[in-house]
C-alpha cells in the first residue's frame, strides 16, 4: 500500500507591520528574544497548494479515496531575532501524525522540517507549512485526523494543531 507524505516550510512576507496583525516577538540587534505563545491558525484541507502559498480549499474537507489530501496551516507568533540589519527565524515541524476513522495511526513522521534562516532582509509576518497525503482506494472511508507540532527554536515555544477531513 503506497503512503506518501511530503512536508515543507515556507516564509511569507507582507508589507503590513507585524504588530498590527499578530502577537509576534521581534528584538533589536544585540538583545534577547522575547518568549511568545506559539499559535497555529488557518488550518485548511485543500485540493491543491502552490509554492507561493496559494491554496484551493476542498469543499466540506471531503475527498474521494485516491485523492491527494493537502494540509495547509500558518504559524504566527514565531520569534524573530534581529542582528546586523538581518532577521532570524527558526521553526521546526517536529511531528505530523495521521489517524484513520477508528483512531488507528496511519503514519507518523518526526523531525519533519527544520527551517532556520538568519539572513532575512525583512521580518516575516508568519511561517506556513504544508503536508500532503496520497490516499488510496483501500483506505478506510470516514473522518481522518491530522495532528501536528511546531517548535520555535529561538524561544522554546511549542504549538500544536489538528485538522480533520473525510474520505468517501
Amino acid at each position: 500500500m503506497k503512503r506518501l507524505i511530503i512536508i515543507s516550510a515556507i516564509i511569507l512576507l507582507t508589507s503590513v507591520p507585524m504588530a498590527a496583525l499578530f502577537s509576534c516577538a521581534t528584538t533589536a540587534p544585540g538583545t534577547t528574544p522575547t518568549v511568545t505563545t506559539l499559535g497555529i491558525r488557518n488550518a485548511k484541507l485543500c485540493s491543491d497548494i502552490s509554492e507561493d502559498g496559494d491554496y484551493t480549499v476542498q469543499p466540506g474537507a471531503t475527498f474521494d479515496r485516491g485523492d491527494v489530501v493537502w494540509l495547509y496551516f500558518e504559524v504566527p507568533g514565531i520569534t524573530i531575532k534581529g542582528a546586523d540589519g538581518k532577521f532570524e527565524v527558526w521553526a521546526k515541524f517536529t511531528e505530523c501524525t495521521l489517524y484513520d476513522p477508528n483512531g488507528d495511526m496511519i503514519m507518523r513522521v518526526v523531525d519533519v522540517v527544520d527551517y532556520h534562516d538568519a539572513t532575512l532582509d525583512e521580518a516575516p509576518d508568519f511561517i506556513w507549512f504544508y503536508a500532503f497525503y496520497e490516499s488510496t482506494q483501500g483506505d478506510v472511508a470516514g473522518q481522518h485526523r491530522w495532528e501536528f507540532t511546531i517548535n520555535d527554536e529561538l524561544s522554546g515555544a511549542i504549538g500544536t494543531g489538528s485538522a480533520t477531513f473525510t474520505l468517501k
